[in-house]
């Protein structure tokens, strides 16, 4: 039976194709890499199981409102009537005899678990004016980006960056339309070295919890447009599917936009310092370290 996974633009592929896998930069052939798509980055998969059946897997969560939509036009393009919907949080699968009931589930537990989203991530936009009184390392930080022009100087922001960030940045880049990792600071620690060591050339939102990717990415991709730089205030409660669990943080971030000195586009560096008081437990004092950029 053939599985067709709808992509967070909408974009239809084979379950099996080697072209979804070198897409998303995925070559690890023991990696449960549908089991990703559905839980981590959002996607939904449609498995056909009869003339007029499908199976379709998704995780209200992460589910993004572009692979659902395309979904449901690929149901109805296939005349599915009946569907079986299952997702990671039920042990027992839904059986719906209509595409109109089908529908409406999927679309009553996505609006459900946005609501529970929208309360994982607050954040609040400072005056930039506040550097002058908040962490140093961000006041410097600021102060290179007027000092070098807003040009983009790796080697220069090298010695800025390590030392007093202490390595917590990510630098991202317009590709194609998405804003795409091309950096990813030693210090930024909380989903752990491995999806650190692959991260470059991922869409910025295809991070573990994606839903706090799509979140963060919409606050970039504002710093973009405006090319302002942007400090905010942040609380945020972030899934680690690799632990298994969940880490509270707060922390302050700033985005500045700077000009990628060989082809004179738009890069935006994110930096951050944790204010280790605010940290809600203990667990998330040892988490310090691993804040966000």
């Amino acid at each position: 039976m053939q599985t067709i996974i709808l992509d967070d633009h909408g974009r239809a592929w084979d379950a099996r194709s080697p072209a979804l896998r070198s897409f998303l930069h995925c070559s690890l052939p023991d990696f449960d890499f549908l089991t990703y798509l559905v839980e981590n980055l959002g996607f939904v998969a449609v498995t056909r199981i009869a003339p007029n059946a499908a199976r379709i897997r998704f995780r209200p969560e992460t589910a993004s409102q572009t692979s659902i939509a395309a979904a449901l036009f690929c149901l109805a393009d296939m005349g599915i009537e009946r569907a079986v919907i299952c997702h990671p949080d039920q042990f027992v699968e839904k059986l719906f005899p209509s595409l109109a009931q089908t529908i409406a589930y999927i679309a009553e537990q996505v609006a459900a678990n946005h609501q529970t989203t929208s309360r994982a991530f607050t954040g609040r936009e400072l005056p930039l004016e506040m550097l002058a009184s908040a962490d140093k390392a961000l006041a410097s930080l600021f102060a290179h980006w007027i000092d070098s022009k807003q040009v983009y100087d790796s080697a220069k922001l090298a010695d800025v960056l390590p030392d007093s960030l202490r390595g917590r940045f990510m630098l991202v880049e317009p590709v194609d339309g998405r804003l795409t990792i091309t950096d990813v600071g030693p210090g930024f620690e909380i989903f752990g070295e491995t999806w650190r060591k692959n991260a470059r050339g991922m869409p910025m939102e295809e991070q573990p919890d994606y839903n706090y990717g799509q979140w963060v990415q919409g606050l970039y991709r504002r710093v973009q447009e405006t090319l302002v730089p942007r400090l905010d205030e942040v609380n945020a409660t972030i899934r680690r599917p690799d632990r298994n669990d969940s880490i509270h943080t707060h922390y302050q971030r700033l985005i500045l936009p700077f000009t990628c000195k060989g082809n004179r586009g738009t890069c935006l560096l994110g930096a951050s310092v944790v204010d280790f008081w605010k940290q809600q437990s203990a667990l998330d004092r040892r988490a310090v370290e691993e804040c966000p950029a």
